[in-house]
């Protein structure tokens, strides 16, 4: 249904292009913009079961179109207002926090290339998870998605404001682990921007708020906009609902407590960020009529800001100090992207034009319509006057240094939620006319090569490039911080669920046939009982721990279709756990006893490879619980 629904958006999306090409392109014509965004967001809203959104554009200085659609209270049918309704902007909220990181730097106080634990007063590992030793962390790394961090998704966005710790309390205890080399891999974190923020605090003496409302907030005008959880009285009434469309109805959230604030906290209005989207635009200055108009950072500072930093790539767009890069119709544009479980925002701008779009929505399906709101706002105003070059298939030969299943750098490794890139796989494979085709999530998308290790996708605009060893795509990276890393053999969904339904299977057929043993004559060759012991302990407790492990997985909250377990703790998980510990030791045991048993010769022959067999699952079982740090 999803599909289907986004592919009626692309249809109507071009019909509307097309009717409008004869039209005066000018961003500065308030009544073209109102009749373009009108079509948009008519087709959105309907196709998509969007229950509100608000859309507003910025050129030379100032506000030329702002406008609301749908509600922001289905119940009480309050309309989207933009610059009265307020938000969730989600990650564009880490611009605040790149922003007064940069204020430090220009006064002296921060360097951008100073290992980051001479800011704390407790120190990151100086070693990877696997134990290389690899460079500090700086803040270039920080800024640039560089670090080598592991993510973590449970506990970012919490059920109640009890459970949200303080900064300084969150950035301690939850050290992710260090996985890659810093300044070699984009790999989105929402840690890397509290930490950031943590030594915004140490460094300037004021909480992370103060100083983002002194320094930030208050000189732009910005009164709608705030970190604080909950919502101050003057601003919660101006809220709009969140919601998840489910089963033919709408589902609205609460307000989502966010424990990394300073990473995705932010509750704000459209006209707000219209007016931080102008400072950016115009290199550290609000425009204004006033002789000493606000200044946020020297040029200078802000050039530097705004300049890409890192790529993965030569061809693809990569990161500025905080801001991501894209490129549509030739044509740069740097920005932000933000989702929490309920809401969708792009802030996008375009430096050499001066233009800039902010779109939110009140759902997370926005989350896709945002990106073909900016093409199809893209082609209207600034289509394309490039010659793009053609994709070919691949070179005859080389189709298997390319498939295979890739997961993302944005992972946990060393966690439970190891588990989470079992579902969030991505497959490379080679059709019948020689092109790729990545697939995930149920869709698929094909890719001709146009230079060497650089990939243009079919019929759009998105560009892929990998990374080689010895002749074989190791790594694949996209645009702006996401890239994709090939997953060993052994950590494929396929080797996984394999083992352990092929586990499951021979533990219910041997208790079958254990339990039908019961009633027939005893052979005069038997098994000792602590073998069997051992094995039905085993089993049963394997059985519970699948039972328990779906339950983690499918208690869902209804408004945010997440596991409780990623909001709040989970008894079961933490009994889950422990099982799996026990697991492990009993898999140990069973592996002594079959060792023993083929040596003593206990039992008959079919008796003892049986045992053998059953315990070679048990250690596969094992192997898989140790890989996804499931004990």
């Amino acid at each position: 249904m999803k599909r289907i629904c986004v592919s009626a958006v692309l249809i109507a999306l071009l019909l509307i292009v097309s009717a409008a090409s004869a039209q005066v392109n000018s961003v500065l014509d308030p009544a073209a913009l109102e009749a373009f965004f009108d079509g948009v967001f008519s087709v959105q809203l309907a196709q998509n079961k969007v229950p509100g959104a608000e859309v507003l554009v910025v050129a030379d200085g100032e506000i030329v179109f702002s406008k609301g659609y749908g509600f922001s209270n289905l119940e009480e049918k309050t309309p989207m207002v933009p610059g009265v309704t307020l938000h969730r902007p989600g990650s564009v909220s880490k611009i605040l926090t790149w922003l007064a990181v940069m204020q430090l730097v220009e006064q002296g106080k921060l360097d951008l290339y100073t290992d980051v634990n001479n800011y704390l007063d407790f120190s990151i590992p100086a070693r990877t998870a696997d134990n290389r030793d690899v460079p500090p962390i700086t803040l270039h790394h920080i800024l640039t998605h560089t670090a080598g961090f592991e993510e973590e998704a449970s506990g970012v966005i919490v059920s109640s404001p009890d459970l949200v710790k303080p900064l300084d309390q969150y950035v301690k205890e939850h050290v992710p682990a260090r996985v890659f080399t810093p300044g070699s891999v984009l790999a989105y974190s929402n840690y890397g921007t509290c930490l950031a923020a943590y030594i915004v605090e140490r460094v300037s003496g004021m909480p992370f708020t103060a100083y983002v409302q002194e320094n930030i907030l208050t000189p732009l005008g910005m009164d709608s906009t705030t970190f604080e959880q909950p919502l101050p009285s003057e601003l919660a009434p101006r809220l709009s609902r969140g919601y998840r469309y489910s089963q033919g109805r709408y589902i609205a959230g609460e307000f989502e407590y966010v424990q990394g604030y300073p990473a995705g906290g932010l509750t704000t209005s459209s006209h707000d960020q219209a007016r931080l989207m102008l400072a950016l635009m115009n290199l550290g200055v609000l425009p204004s009529d006033e002789e000493e108009p606000v200044r946020l950072l020297e040029e200078s500072t802000a050039q530097t800001m705004e300049r890409q930093q890192f790529a993965a790539h030569p061809e693809l767009p990569g990161m500025t100090y905080g801001l991501l890069e894209w490129r549509l119709n030739g044509r740069r544009i740097i920005g932000h992207l933000g989702d929490t479980y309920l809401f969708s925002t792009g802030l996008y701008f375009l430096p050499d034009e001066n233009v800039g779009i902010y779109v939110v929505y009140n759902t997370t399906a926005g989350s896709q319509l945002r990106g073909m709101l900016i093409q199809a706002f893209m082609d209207r105003y600034f289509p394309s006057e490039q010659v793009q070059p053609t994709p070919r298939p691949l070179t005859p030969g080389t189709e298997a240094n390319y498939r295979g299943v890739y997961h993302s750098s944005r992972s946990n490794f060393t966690g439970v939620e190891s588990v989470l890139r079992l579902v969030q796989s991505l497959t490379v494979d080679v059709d019948s006319e020689g092109y790729l085709v990545l697939k995930t999530g149920g869709g698929a998308m094909r890719f001709g090569e146009i230079a060497p290790g650089l990939f243009q996708e079919l019929y759009g605009n998105t560009r892929i490039a990998f990374a080689f060893q010895d002749g074989r795509a190791v790594r694949m990276m996209f645009p702006g911080p996401a890239a994709y890393l090939r997953t060993a053999w052994y950590q494929t969904p396929r080797f996984v669920i394999g083992v352990v339904a092929g586990t499951a299977l021979l533990m219910l057929v041997t208790l079958i046939g254990w339990i039908k043993a019961l009633f027939k004559t005893r052979s005069r060759q038997r098994l000792p009982l602590v073998a069997k012991a051992l094995a039905v302990a085993f089993m049963l407790l394997f059985f519970t721990a699948l039972v328990l492990g779906g339950e983690v997985l499918t208690t869902v909250d209804p408004a945010y279709n997440v596991p409780v377990a990623a909001l709040e703790p989970s008894a079961t998980l933490s009994v889950l756990l422990v099982l799996t510990k026990i697991l492990m030791g009993l898999g140990t045991a069973m592996l002594v006893t079959a060792i023993y048993l083929l040596a003593a010769r206990k039992g008959s022959l079919w008796q003892r490879l049986h045992y053998v067999l059953l315990t070679l699952s048990v250690l596969g079982a094992n192997f898989v619980l140790w890989q996804l740090n499931l004990w």
